[in-house]
């Protein structure tokens, strides 16, 4: 397979795969997939699609894993009166993530952390209760003035380790982590130490950059890298503008933004599907000012879609159409459908991914930005939004339409976007980068086998 191929998504499956797979009797997939792959008449679309199922009907099996009597105990440690029936009541409500294993509902690995942070009904039962700490930004955005830049010092070490019972001594082993440059934002990037001496480092073109190490695997290894950055973004209080203060219809005018890379669609993830142009149409009815389009948009996505803690991206056929139709997704996909959506109205909007950094913690998270005539770039963070309005934290929903935050490192401008020097096997994330990627010769290495950490070491607002 050929990372340009992951385009083949959009092929769909022949209907007897698809109804072995939703089934969930994954070993007659395969075998369904093998006589397909063993015929010399399969075209090469349809062969690299079904190549990729393989790996999705693997990713299923592997994340899908708890029945119902395990799913039950999990939340009982939370909430212990919870009941079979009430379990059953958040599966047929689709907020509890769940597919057929064999013909018998498993649930997702990761459900319970879902539960707990999107719905109040869940977390408000629970002795914890919403732990969710908004404190921070909470603070920053009640200090915000229109117009106003701010600037956070963040200074982090990043590590990625094979995990012992995967380590083969002796091999060389390529090593991928993420590095933000300085650009959108990012001034005094300072590369502190690295744990090795870097066989490459991305410049500030890259989409997707990255440090690589190419090494001997060693008991004990810990590849690493340590900087410091600042990151300034200015406030726009959008809500209060006039209509004076508004841009009216746009125009072509700026050529670099209203590029085609910043219009089109990109296979398998950004698509012009007729649901989604039809959509879109709905959303914005006759609207021409393009900055309330956006907005029409960035409010569907947040009060419409509900936050999930989703499987694997490489999971999924066609991410933005995924979370219209099922109302969820986490940040990537909220962000996804965001860009999509604005795409389709003709508003150029770009992929943006990192991390979101405090003084305690430092976690992965991807937003979104996009272009008005007159105001610029702007930034838009729909999954923050989906988690301030189900808070009721109306102040924090505004905010993310048009704003982030200083305290994020952002590293990835582009979605869906190969790294250089290449991988060689399939990546953990064949989209985004925000953890890092290792690989033998031979194989690549995938989930608990792959370790990281982001680690704060000094973050405030200056």
């Amino acid at each position: 397979m050929r990372y340009e191929d992951l385009k083949y998504l959009e092929v769909p499956l022949p209907e007897a795969i698809a109804k072995e797979k939703w089934g969930g009797f994954f070993e007659n997939a395969r075998s369904r997939i093998a006589a397909y792959l063993d015929d010399e008449t399969t075209d090469y679309a349809l062969r690299c699609r079904l190549e990729l199922e393989l790996g999705i009907l693997q990713n299923l099996q592997e994340r899908y894993t708890l029945c119902p009597e395990e799913a039950l105990l999990i939340m009982q440690e939370k909430i212990p009166v919870m009941t079979a029936e009430e379990l059953e009541k958040l599966r047929m409500e689709d907020k509890a993530d769940w597919i057929y294993i064999n013909g018998q509902v498993r649930y997702l690995d990761s459900f319970a952390a879902t539960l707990c942070k999107a719905y109040p009904e869940v977390w408000s039962r629970t002795e914890a209760g919403d732990t969710s700490d908004y404190t921070l930004i909470e603070d920053y955005i009640h200090g915000c003035e229109d117009n106003l830049e701010r600037t956070a010092h963040i200074h982090i070490r990043h590590e990625v380790e094979i995990a012992p019972r995967a380590l083969r001594e002796g091999e060389t082993i390529r090593v991928h982590i993420p590095i933000p440059r300085e650009r959108a934002g990012i001034t005094n990037f300072k590369m502190l130490r690295t744990s090795h001496t870097p066989s490459f480092i991305s410049d500030s073109k890259a989409a997707q950059p990255t440090i690589y190490f190419e090494e001997i695997a060693a008991k004990g290894q810990v590849f690493s890298v340590e900087y410091e950055l600042d990151y300034t973004t200015a406030y726009h209080k959008l809500e209060t503008r006039s209509e004076a203060d508004m841009p009216q219809e746009a125009s072509t005018a700026c050529e670099e933004a209203f590029s085609s890379e910043n219009l089109m669609e990109e296979a398998p993830h950004i698509r012009f599907t007729p649901h989604l142009v039809t959509l879109c149409e709905k959303l914005i009815g006759g609207e021409v000012n393009p900055l309330r389009k956006a907005r029409a948009i960035y409010n569907y996505v947040t009060t419409k879609m509900d936050y999930r803690f989703v499987r694997d991206y490489a999971s999924i056929e066609n991410l933005s159409e995924y979370c219209a139709l099922n109302r969820k997704g986490d940040c990537g996909i909220h962000s996804l459908l965001f860009i999509t959506l604005c795409r389709i109205a003709g508003i150029p909007a770009q992929w943006e991914s990192g991390l979101e950094a405090s003084p305690t913690y430092v976690g992965e998270h991807d937003w979104a930005r996009f272009f008005i005539q007159d105001l610029g770039w702007l930034y838009a963070d729909p999954a923050g939004g989906v988690l301030a309005y189900v808070r009721k934290s109306y102040d924090r929903w505004n905010f993310f339409f048009g704003n982030v935050d200083p305290y994020r490192i952002p590293i990835n401008d582009r979605f869906q976007h190969d790294f250089y020097p290449k991988k060689q096997h399939w990546r953990i994330d064949p989209y985004d980068n925000q953890c890092g990627e290792m690989e033998y010769e031979d194989s690549g290495v995938y989930g608990d086998d792959l370790i990281y950490r982001h680690i704060p070491i000094d973050i405030y607002l200056k």
